[in-house]
């Protein structure tokens, strides 16, 4: 670390979590930590890199037949972001994470809708979610789907993402959203498999409010991350913009009144394309 950075560190040291606050040594340490991924995200690096976070661990994943690719994802994710949260590169943060994601789910419906069993066996709770979508797509009827219990979910959701997304700089939100894309990749690769227009329910089963919820996390979670790593480190940093934040709860909240709105009407659809 050169004798600038040095003394950028030196010259803060905030409380990050309630009243700890950590030594220089160990400020100085989570700052090169978070630049460790600085060859794989320079210039035009960050794109095949994050192509590769995405996939290449599921990969292995589905090759060897052992879970895990979502922990593998989610670290090499994290240390791509942090990159980007150190250099405050909030363009290339974002469309880094949602790359990441995309490649990822790309890959993951791919081989689920090739190879349903097998995939099943490395995406954990994958098969019961397609059997309880199923269901709620041929009857309509969901306990989860009610107002009343979906409201308080995303609540506690967004107050999670929050949570560990400070406390892990971003590992343990990105695991989880590992996780959930892949609950909803092999519901759609089933409702793809079983449906008359492929293509049709591609764009029902991926639902609208989902891809928002999505894109608002992607904002809460750059966010919350840039706000940890400043406290940890102490280190100075460009003015986080409260635009970002606002955007990020505008498209939750956006998620919560489309489906609202769509859910029935989406239902009906994906339920008259089923073979």
């Amino acid at each position: 670390m050169s004798d600038s950075n040095k003394k950028e560190i030196a010259e803060s040291a905030p409380r990050w979590i309630g009243p700890l606050s950590m030594p220089l040594s160990a400020r100085q340490f989570a700052h090169r930590f978070a630049g460790a991924a600085e060859p794989l995200c320079r210039s035009w690096r960050w794109m095949p890199s994050a192509i590769l976070a995405g996939v290449l661990p599921l990969l292995l994943s589905y090759w060897l037949k052992v879970k895990g690719h979502q922990i593998a994802s989610a670290v090499l994710l994290m240390l791509l972001c942090l990159h980007c949260v150190r250099e405050s590169k909030w363009v290339k943060g974002i469309a880094l994470m949602a790359l990441a994601f995309l490649a990822h789910s790309s890959l993951a419906i791919a081989l689920a809708c090739i190879d349903p069993q097998g995939v099943a066996s490395v995406f954990p709770d994958a098969q019961d979610y397609w059997q309880k979508q199923l269901q709620w797509i041929q009857s309509g009827y969901d306990p989860e789907y009610q107002l009343s219990a979906w409201v308080p979910a995303h609540i506690k959701l967004i107050g999670g993402a929050f949570l560990f997304s400070y406390t892990s700089l971003g590992g343990i939100t990105f695991y989880e959203g590992f996780y959930e894309v892949d609950l909803m990749n092999f519901y759609n690769a089933q409702l793809i498999n079983q449906s008359v227009n492929p293509t049709l329910a591609l764009a029902l089963g991926w639902h609208v409010w989902s891809l928002l919820r999505g894109a608002g996390f992607l904002f809460i979670t750059y966010e919350t991350v840039s706000l940890s790593l400043g406290r940890l480190t102490g280190a100075r940093s460009k003015k986080r913009r409260s635009w970002r934040w606002v955007t990020g709860l505008t498209c939750l909240v956006a998620d919560g009144v489309t489906k609202y709105i769509l859910i029935e009407a989406v239902r009906e659809q994906m339920f008259a394309n089923l073979k």
